[in-house]
């Protein structure tokens, strides 16, 4: 099954974000990370280059983390993906269906005053539609010992 996002546009948004992680379930039923680099893509899936052995023959659905995270939270990115890894003895290939992602803003300044708007307008929230009082009703009747 190929690709059903648009592969030039999830590798131009996973290029600048350098730690690149394909998770699959392992044979015991655990989760299996592996750091991987996305040299390319063709038009049906993005290569994968990983050290031998480290993927196992086959084909399995897959998710797919690539992510940058720089000091004091400026520029952070972070693109998630479903799909599909196959791995043949040629080489690894990833095919993803769905793309969902983040992005925080390059300056700090501006990063953190439109994340205290957002509590604002998140605390306001709450008031209006009388979850705070809810929650603070909860807090005072359950022990915290």
């Amino acid at each position: 099954m190929g690709p059903r996002v648009g592969l030039a546009a999830v590798a131009r948004q996973i290029g600048g974000l350098p730690h690149r992680l394909p998770a699959y379930r392992g044979a015991d039923g655990l989760p299996v990370i592996v750091p991987v680099a996305v040299p390319g893509h063709d038009a049906a899936r993005l290569r994968l280059d990983v050290a031998p052995g480290l993927l196992p023959p086959g084909g399995r659905r897959a998710g797919f983390l690539a992510q940058a995270f720089r000091p004091q939270r400026v520029r952070l990115g972070m693109r998630t993906l479903t799909g599909r890894l196959t791995v043949t003895d040629e080489d690894s290939r990833y095919a993803p269906h769905t793309s969902t992602g983040l992005a925080a803003p390059p300056y700090k300044t501006f990063l953190t005053a439109s994340k205290r708007l957002l509590a604002q307008y998140e605390l306001r929230r709450t008031r209006r539609d009388g979850t705070a009082a809810r929650a603070q009703a909860l807090a005072a009747h359950s022990p915290m010992d």
